[in-house]
């Protein structure tokens, strides 16, 4: 578990700007919902029927000058499900903007459309929501994640 997580870090850190010192790099615990999934068809094709749910219970959370990349794991995956989410950071925090979506720590993508929510209680995190559509060459992919921290 600690190898993944550590890995999740490292590869979090090579993907914003290598060399920077990052300012916030958490590791939370928790659950991603049954909502959560990633869908991909065909424009105009029903992406509801064609869901693939996506688990996880941990969500690592690097971010320096308002950018920040949030990704989903499954801490005890031998064939670790990946998503990640990067983009900037609303001045409160709350939100953020979705530039990039990784379906592999390797594999980026530029977003048409993304968002993601941060939920908290006080000043301790309880939740986060993203969601991504990538429009190319005919197809849609889309890919959301809610997240409920472990309290």
């Amino acid at each position: 578990m600690k190898r993944v997580l550590a890995s999740m870090l490292s590869m979090a850190a090579l993907l914003l700007a290598p060399g920077i010192s990052y300012a916030t790099q958490s590791v939370v615990s928790g659950e991603c919902g049954s909502g959560s999934h990633t869908a991909e068809g065909a424009f105009g094709e029903d992406l509801s029927k064609r869901q693939s749910r996506f688990y996880c219970d941990a969500a690592a959370i690097i971010s320096e000058n308002g950018q920040t990349l949030v990704q989903f794991s499954q801490k005890e995956s031998h064939h670790n499900p990946y998503l990640g989410y990067a983009g900037k950071l609303s001045n409160d925090g709350n939100t953020m903007n979705v530039e990039r979506i990784f379906f592999t720590p390797q594999d980026s993508a530029i977003v048409s459309e993304g968002m993601c929510k941060f939920f908290f209680k006080e000043k301790t995190l309880t939740g986060i929501m993203c969601g991504a559509k990538l429009d190319e060459t005919g197809r849609r992919t889309t890919a959301i994640v809610t997240f409920d921290a472990k309290r």
